[in-house]
C-alpha cells in the first residue's frame, strides 16, 4: 500500500499543531508519548516546508545540492532513504532535511530517534525529555521565522 501523505502546506500545518496539541495535553502524564507527537508535529512542519521551498522548483540548483533530489521530493513521506526498484536510492525526509536544512537537521534527527526509542525500543532511556522539547521548540521557531528554506 502506498500513501500519498499530505499535499499541501496547510493540511501539514494543521497536522502539526493537531500533534502539537496532543504533546501538550498528555505532557506531564505520559512523556514518552508526548515526544512521540512532538516529533511528528516537527515532521508535519517540516514536510509544509519542502512543499513551501522555491528550491523544489528550479531543478538545476536541486540538483546542484545533491543529484538524487527531484521535485517531486517534496512531497516524499518515508523517514529514510531507501533503495528503489532499479534506479538510483530514493531520498527520505531524514536525508532531505539533512541536504537542505543542516542548521536544524542534528535536532531534527534527534527527535526522530527520540521517537523511535519511545515506539521500538526501552523508552526516552537515552534521550531527556526536557531536550525533546528544545528540539521541538527550536524546529518550530525555525519554521516560523522562514529558516527552513534552502540556501
Amino acid at each position: 500500500m502506498t500513501h500519498s501523505g499530505l499535499r499541501t502546506a496547510q493540511l501539514c500545518l494543521e497536522r502539526a499543531v493537531a500533534m502539537r496539541e496532543s504533546a501538550e495535553r498528555i505532557e506531564g502524564h505520559d512523556d514518552e508519548l508526548a515526544a512521540v507527537a512532538y516529533f511528528y508535529s516537527a515532521y508535519h512542519m517540516v514536510k509544509a516546508a519542502f512543499i513551501e521551498d522555491p528550491i523544489f522548483d528550479e531543478l538545476s540548483r536541486l540538483q546542484g545540492l545533491n543529484p538524487h533530489l527531484i521535485p517531486d521530493d517534496r512531497f516524499v513521506t518515508h523517514h529514510r532513504g531507501r533503495l528503489g526498484g532499479n534506479g538510483p536510492r530514493k531520498l527520505g525526509v531524514n536525508d532531505i532535511v539533512q541536504i537542505l536544512y543542516p542548521a536544524v537537521a542534528p535536532r531534527y534527527i534527534r527527535l526522530h530517534m527520540a521517537s523511535i526509542a519511545v515506539r521500538y525500543e526501552s523508552g526516552l532511556t537515552a534521550y531527556s525529555f526536557v531536550d525533546v522539547k528544545s528540539d521541538y521548540a527550536e524546529m518550530s521557531r525555525a519554521y516560523v521565522s522562514g529558516e527552513l528554506k534552502a540556501h
